[in-house]
């Protein structure tokens, strides 16, 4: 999987004053005993682990997972949501690069960036509405102790056995799209079914919308698939063939300066991108990594809601000026050709 924040979006993200670059050291790390990879029911080779925040600051880490699969080595690397200090972030990564049935997890490496302001406070209620189930599945309630509304929020957490083992990190399954201050909201997770019977305990974790989400779309007619990362929230994305364009709503509740990053694969290698937002042209920058995907990146005002829309995909069925003046060409040779044999052949008559 491509790196998803480029250096040209960090340095953004620095000049916005909203991070500020910094080391992996000792007081940011993911534990042995909770870092583990498994093959889970669909097969899929999928990566546990929780990072442990000492920093005296909140910070956004990133992470380096390697895989050995056969001969092969994958390399991918992940951004994760804020981490407050003292806090830990579990993570579920699947790996779908790994073909083999005999992988290898080796060492990951963690480094981060401190953050200025901290992940938004919201809590899981530990009284008797957090069960634990007899087929292993959890429910409970959050509440919203921020004085501001909460965007894309999730709940995770880290499914520890009966002995004590990390076995496999959960993910609420429900959307919650917003939490208005002091709401309560339901939420349940689930643990991958081979793990059900040996689930002991649930170490519960709130954090925001994932920073790197995957989306699909319907572009004509067919699946088109991009990833986004943004320090506030997407959603409602979707494809207005009208316009043939990418819309999405992005909120960022904070009060500083936030941004969005997409990353589109590339068709053409031509796409020229533009943006509105709210109706209106935006400044943006457009950038392409080394695996050959589009970035499309820009700031989002403080405390906002922007409804925007990215065109410049190309449509099916439209050709470029190469392939016009190409066709241009392979159609009046012969029809050129033609004319002139047939005035030589008159020629030649008379």
């Amino acid at each position: 999987m491509r790196l998803l924040v480029p250096v040209s979006i960090f340095a953004i993200m620095i000049g916005f004053g909203i991070i500020s670059s910094h080391s992996a050291s000792a007081n940011v790390w993911i534990p042995d005993n909770e870092f583990s990879g498994f093959y889970n029911t669909n097969g899929t080779y999928t990566v546990i682990g929780a990072v442990k925040n000492t920093e005296g600051t909140a910070i956004i880490p990133t992470i380096t997972i390697n895989v050995k699969d056969n001969d092969n080595i994958i390399s991918e690397k992940y951004i994760l949501s804020t981490v407050n200090s003292q806090k830990d972030i579990p993570f579920n990564i699947k790996i779908l690069q790994v073909e083999g049935k005999n992988a290898t997890l080796e060492k990951p490496e963690v480094s981060f960036v401190v953050t200025n302001h901290n992940s938004t406070d919201i809590e899981i209620i530990y009284d008797k509405t957090l069960k634990k189930h007899t087929d292993g599945h959890e429910t409970g309630f959050i509440i919203n102790n921020d004085t501001s509304t909460v965007y894309g929020v999730r709940v995770y957490a880290a499914i520890y056995g009966k002995d004590g083992k990390f076995l496999d990190v959960g993910k609420s399954i429900e959307t919650i799209e917003k939490m208005e201050p002091g709401e309560k909201i339901a939420f349940s997770m689930y643990p991958d079914p081979q793990h059900s019977s040996m689930v002991s305990y649930y170490s519960c974790f709130v954090v925001g919308d994932d920073p790197t989400m995957p989306a699909s779309v319907l572009k004509d007619g067919k699946p088109y698939n991009f990833t986004y990362l943004t320090s506030g929230s997407v959603t409602d994305t979707k494809f207005d063939d009208s316009t043939h364009s990418v819309t999405a709503t992005v909120r960022y509740p904070f009060p500083d300066t936030g941004f969005v990053n997409f990353m589109f694969p590339e068709e053409s290698g031509a796409e020229k991108f533009s943006v509105l937002s709210n109706g209106k042209p935006v400044e943006f920058v457009q950038s392409k990594d080394p695996d050959g995907y589009w970035h499309v990146a820009l700031s989002l005002p403080p405390k906002s809601t922007s409804d925007l829309a990215i065109s410049g995909f190309d449509q099916p069925g439209l050709l470029s000026s190469t392939d016009n003046f190409r066709n241009y060409i392979l159609i009046i040779i012969p029809i050129a050709a033609a004319a002139i044999s047939i005035i030589i052949w008159k020629k030649r008559k008379d």
